[in-house]
């Protein structure tokens, strides 16, 4: 699994989205991507405002299947 979001000396993240922008928006565990055991890959939004999969919101608490050339945004 990896984690997106905004690193804090408590707090590790393997994606480190503070780098690239606006850190207020982004929480601190902002997401993570998971493998499935059949090949799939899911990103659940553990955050307060959307990431947005080839331009659809996923809600804060929702999850969503990722395809092959999917585009995420934070």
């Amino acid at each position: 699994q990896i984690t997106l979001g905004r690193a804090t000396k408590d707090n590790q993240i393997d994606v480190d989205l503070a780098l690239e922008g606006p850190a207020w928006k982004i929480s601190r565990k902002q997401g993570v991507i998971k493998l499935k055991n059949n090949g799939d890959f899911f990103i659940a939004n553990e955050g307060r405002r959307p990431i947005y999969i080839d331009g659809r919101p996923v809600l804060g608490g929702n999850k969503w299947k990722l395809n092959n050339n999917s585009v995420v945004e934070v």
